[in-house]
C-alpha cells in the first residue's frame, strides 16, 4: 500500500514500484532479525509478496505490453482508469529484490523453495522473477512512461535498474542451471549499458534523466534526483552490480558525483527552506527544478521529498563504505565541484589526484560524507511530523508534511538509510 490516503490524493493502491522498494526493507530486516518469532514474521510477508506478486503477473491489464501496469488495488484487481502506462521500473525494482531473497534462501538450504516459488528456469515460465526478467529482456529498448509517471522516453532510472536485474537474475539463472537464459539476460545487459552511456550530457555537467524521442529539446534542465536513487542498484542496497556486468554508473563514478552536486546546488537555492540563515543543517531535495506537482495538484509549486532526501543520505554513506573498500579516491575535473561541497577544514584538491588510505586527506572525505550523510536524515527529522510520520513532500516554504500521509516508500527507505549509517540496531 503507498499510502492509506484514499482522497485527496488518492494513493490507496499497490504500486509495484513503491512495493519492491518496502520489499528490500523486509528483506533487510529478514536478514538482520535475530529472534525466531520476528524471522519468521518477515519470511511471511516475503513469501505473501511473491505470491501476490505472481497473481498481478497474471492479470489482464490495460498496459499494451503487459506487465507494465504500475498499480493495482490493494486486492490485486487491475486499476482502470486513465494512467501514464506502460512503466517497466516496476518490474525491474521486483525481479532484483526477488533475486536478492533467491539467493539468501539458497544460502539457507531452501532451493526447492526457491524453484517452486521465485525461479522455475522454464520456458514458459510460471515463475516471479523469470517472468519480470523475459519481460524486462524483451521490452527494454521501448519507450515508457518515467517514475513520476509524467514523462514518456528512455529514462536513465528505469533502464539503470533494468540492467542491475538482468546482471543479478543472469547470476541466478546460472546458479539454477539455465544457462541459457543467463547468457540472454548478460547479453542484454551489455547492451543496456551502452544506451545508459548517452544519458552524460558534458555541456550541462550532468546525467540526464530521459532521452527524448524525436530529437527536439526538452523544456526540461535534465536534472532530477532519480539519476542518483538508481545508482543506490534500487533504493540504498549494500551491493554493487554484480561483477560479471561491470558497473556502468557506480556511486563514485565521476557523471554521477557531478550530477549529485548539481542537484543540490540546485534544490539548494531553490527552496527557501534551505535558506542557510535558518541554520538548519542538510539540503532539502526535491523531483527536478520544473516540478509543478505541490502533493495535490500539478499546477503548483513543486516540493522537497522526504524520500528524495533520504535517498542522498544513502548515498553519501554507500559512497563512504566504497572510497573504504576500494581504499582509495579520485578525483576529476568532472567531479571537482563535488568534493567542493563536502564540509572540509581546509582541504585543497586538484583534478587528477588520487587520494589514498593513510592519507590524513582521505580520512578527512570518508568522514565528511559520513557527516553529510546524517545530515540530510537529519535535516528529514527536523520537519517529521510530532507523532514521528512522514508525508510525500514537505513545503518548500515552512518544511511542513504534506501531499499524502504515511508513504510506505518514506518508511522503507529511512530503515534502509539509518540501517547504513549504523544509527539503527539489528532488528530484534
Amino acid at each position: 500500500m503507498a499510502s492509506p490516503s484514499r482522497s485527496n490524493p488518492n494513493y490507496y493502491f499497490h504500486w509495484v514500484r513503491d512495493s519492491g522498494i518496502a520489499v528490500k526493507a523486509i528483506l533487510s530486516l529478514y536478514q538482520s532479525a535475530t529472534q525466531p518469532a520476528a524471522r519468521q514474521r518477515y519470511f511471511d510477508l516475503l513469501m505473501d509478496f511473491a505470491d501476490f506478486s505472481r497473481h498481478i503477473q497474471r492479470t489482464a491489464t490495460q498496459s499494451p505490453a503487459g506487465l507494465g501496469e504500475p498499480k493495482f488495488t490493494i486486492d490485486g484487481e487491475p486499476y482502470s482508469g486513465p494512467w501514464g502506462r506502460p512503466q517497466h521500473d516496476g518490474p525491474a525494482i521486483r525481479a532484483i529484490e526477488l533475486t536478492r531473497l533467491a539467493f539468501v534462501l539458497l544460502s539457507e538450504g531452501k532451493r526447492e523453495l526457491v524453484r517452486e516459488k521465485l525461479y522455475d528456469a522454464k520456458l514458459p515460465t510460471d515463475s516471479v522473477i523469470k517472468t519480470d526478467l523475459e519481460y524486462i529482456s524483451h521490452h527494454w529498448r521501448e519507450p515508457c512512461f518515467d517514475l513520476w509517471e509524467e514523462v514518456w522516453g528512455h529514462h536513465f532510472f528505469t533502464r539503470l535498474l533494468e540492467r542491475t536485474a538482468l546482471i543479478e537474475g543472469a547470476a541466478l539463472a546460472m546458479k539454477l542451471e539455465d544457462a541459457g537464459a543467463a547468457r540472454w539476460y548478460l547479453e542484454q545487459s551489455r547492451a543496456l549499458g551502452d544506451e545508459l552511456l548517452l544519458h552524460w550530457d558534458p555541456g550541462r555537467n550532468h546525467l540526464v534523466a530521459t532521452r527524448e524521442l524525436d530529437g527536439r529539446p526538452s523544456p526540461r534542465s535534465g536534472l532530477d534526483s532519480s539519476v542518483v536513487a538508481a545508482t543506490l542498484g534500487g533504493y540504498a542496497t549494500e551491493e554493487d552490480l554484480h561483477p560479471e556486468g561491470g558497473c556502468v554508473y557506480p556511486v563514485d563514478q565521476e557523471q554521477v558525483l557531478a550530477t549529485a552536486a548539481a542537484l543540490e546546488s540546485t534544490f539548494e537555492a531553490m527552496y527557501p527552506i534551505n535558506d542557510p540563515s535558518r541554520r538548519i543543517e542538510g539540503t532539502a531535495i526535491g523531483r527536478y527544478p520544473e516540478d509543478r506537482y505541490d502533493g495535490y495538484r500539478g499546477d503548483s509549486l513543486g516540493n522537497p521529498w522526504p524520500s528524495l532526501t533520504i535517498a542522498f543520505a544513502a548515498y553519501y554513506y554507500k559512497l563512504a563504505e566504497r572510497y573504504l573498500r576500494l581504499e582509495r579516491a579520485v578525483l576529476t575535473s568532472t567531479s571537482l565541484p563535488f568534493f567542493q561541497r563536502l564540509p572540509l577544514e581546509d582541504a585543497r584538491f586538484r583534478p587528477g589526484e588520487e587520494l589514498r588510505l593513510g592519507d590524513p586527506r582521505f580520512d578527512e572525505v570518508v568522514f565528511a560524507l559520513r557527516r553529510k550523510g546524517d545530515a540530510f536524515l537529519g535535516r528529514v527529522h527536523h520537519h517529521i511530523n510530532p507523532g514521528g510520520s512522514l508525508s510525500e513532500q514537505m513545503n518548500r516554504f515552512t518544511g511542513h508534511q504534506q501531499g499524502a500521509p504515511d508513504l510506505s516508500m518514506n518508511y522503507a527507505a529511512y530503515l534502509l538509510a539509518a540501517g547504513m549509517s549504523g544509527h539503527l540496531p539489528s532488528s530484534r
